[in-house]
């Protein structure tokens, strides 16, 4: 399967992962599953932000670590 790559990095990354390391899907399946994590974490940042600036805060979680450990599996 030929692929085509706007993005130089993503395209190194995946000519030496597949089919070595993964086959095509699971390098999809994953990459798009760190994607979706990566953003969690960032709606988890600006959530916690805003509630920082309004005041409004509960004791639980208000460490960003914790809050990325849990989104990331690491607990």
């Amino acid at each position: 399967m030929t692929t085509r790559f706007e993005n130089g990095i993503l395209c190194e990354v995946y000519e030496k992962a597949v089919p070595e390391l993964v086959d095509d899907e699971g390098f999809w399946f994953r990459y798009f599953y760190r994607i979706d994590k990566a953003k969690q974490v960032e709606e988890a940042r600006a959530d916690l932000v805003r509630r920082a600036v309004s005041g409004e805060h509960d004791d639980e979680n208000w460490e960003l670590g914790s809050i990325e450990s849990s989104l990331l599996g690491r607990a």
